[in-house]
């Protein structure tokens, strides 16, 4: 034992270490409901944002049908039913290495990343254009 233990273990203080501290982050097992019908896979909370309602109303979703998740927790998620994706990244590398986790792929779309997204035209009119060959 060192020093340090020992001495907060004179205090009374029992030292505990973590072996998957990415637990208590919700990383490990993010189970989706049937309920959820689109997955949205960015480095940005955008679940208030007017403009990503406007896309759910062009999608015809409602929130409670909407999941928002960052790279690391596509990672972990399990899921039984088919739903759609919505990748948003700076770079098309990010979104290969994304692709693998997308289970029960209903349809991908891919989009630049979120700040991009919202001030880009082009990017808009690429995403509906994904929208529109369903």
């Amino acid at each position: 034992m060192d020093r340090r233990n020992l001495l907060l273990n004179e205090m009374g203080i029992t030292r505990w270490q973590l072996y998957r501290p990415e637990v208590l982050q919700g990383a490990v097992g993010v189970s989706v409901s049937e309920q959820v019908k689109f997955i949205v896979v960015t480095k940005d909370n955008i679940s208030n944002a007017p403009l990503f309602s406007d896309v759910r109303l062009s999608l015809e979703l409602n929130k409670e049908d909407c999941l928002c998740l960052n790279f690391d927790q596509i990672q972990h998620i399990t899921l039984q039913h088919s739903v759609r994706y919505w990748l948003l990244a700076e770079n098309a590398d990010e979104i290969d290495r994304t692709l693998p986790y997308c289970l029960n792929a209903e349809r991908i779309y891919r989009s630049v990343d979120w700040q991009q997204f919202q001030q880009d035209n082009q990017a808009k009119r690429e995403l509906w254009q994904q929208i529109q060959q369903i």
